[in-house]
């Protein structure tokens, strides 16, 4: 049970802070910049950031691997 929670905890993490950096980022360009010049762009940044949220999803084993690493000592289990 434990290893299902530590998951979800990581997939919260990864995905929340990777969704929140991307929407940082695109909010300091259009202040920086303005508004896009047309339309398609706000789909466009609307992908972006439903990406930011779903891709680090793939990045919860690699990361689960390094931590039982770290864990095991060796990188075994």
């Amino acid at each position: 049970m434990e290893s299902k929670e530590g998951r979800r905890r990581l997939r919260i993490v990864l995905c929340v802070t990777s969704g929140l950096l991307c929407f940082a980022a695109m909010v300091a360009v259009l202040i920086l910049y303005g508004t896009p010049y047309r339309e398609m762009w706000w789909i466009v940044m609307a992908i972006i950031l439903l990406a930011a949220f779903l891709v680090p999803l793939a990045l919860v084993q690699p990361v689960e691997w390094v931590m039982r690493g770290y864990l095991d000592g060796d990188g075994r289990r």
